[in-house]
């Protein structure tokens, strides 16, 4: 009888297997690695979107450069009404919705600053200054954005 109950508790001290303390301290160390990675990844998402938005910019002035290039070469006037249809262009050309061109810069008609706005791949409202050097400003994205 006494052997019986020797052999059932040293079955019982060989289970393998984990306990629920070390359980509990795994889950702990993976809560605090998440809590230190994902505000990382976030960051990383919202500096990428911000890229996009300034490539999306970039590629519409590739447009604007090219189509006033167009009417230069044929000695027509660029204006407001062009730059209706050069937007137009863009839209076509970028696969960006509504797209709209101010030349910032029309009182020393230089063309060397453009207020963009449009509507981005992802459905939000743009807005940019590009300025001749390809220096882009997205100014109205908010925070977390």
């Amino acid at each position: 009888m006494m052997k019986d109950l020797l052999k059932k508790l040293q079955k019982k001290s060989n289970k393998k297997g984990f306990t629920l303390v070390e359980i509990i301290v795994v889950l702990v160390i993976l809560a605090i690695l998440a809590a230190i990675a994902v505000p990382s990844v976030l960051g990383y998402v919202n500096e990428a979107k911000d890229e996009r938005y300034i490539q999306e910019a970039r590629s519409i002035y590739v447009v604007i450069q090219t189509e006033t290039a167009k009417y230069d070469a044929l000695s027509e006037t660029v204006n407001d009404s062009t730059y209706g249809e050069i937007a137009t262009k863009a839209t076509e050309m970028t696969g960006l919705k509504a797209i709209s061109i101010t030349d910032s810069s029309a009182t020393s008609g230089d063309r060397s600053q453009y207020t963009v706005k449009w509507t981005s791949d992802d459905g939000k409202q743009k807005q940019a200054v590009i300025k001749k050097n390809k220096d882009v400003k997205v100014t109205n994205q908010t925070k977390g954005e």
